[in-house]
């Protein structure tokens, strides 16, 4: 896999952060979450990328994605 901070491709997996994985809907669910995406470029490589994404990201496996860098990080966003 290779390490990259702007990728866009589609999206393989999303692993939440321990923080992130804990958490309960008590939490403001507008706020993003730590999550490491791991991204399949168009020439099938696979990138795993520190990202911030909503707390409902799990949607965007297996469709198309990119990441674009804000204020507050990395984001994950999925490309229509």
């Amino acid at each position: 896999m290779a390490e990259t901070e702007h990728v866009k491709g589609r999206l393989v997996a999303l692993h939440w952060s321990t923080s992130s994985a804990g958490q309960t809907m008590a939490v403001d669910t507008k706020q993003l979450q730590d999550a490491t995406a791991e991204i399949e470029d168009p020439e099938g490589v696979t990138h795993r990328i520190e990202v911030l994404a909503g707390w409902d990201a799990d949607y965007l496996i297996g469709k198309d994605v990119r990441t674009d860098t804000t204020d507050a990080g990395l984001v994950l966003t999925e490309v229509s």
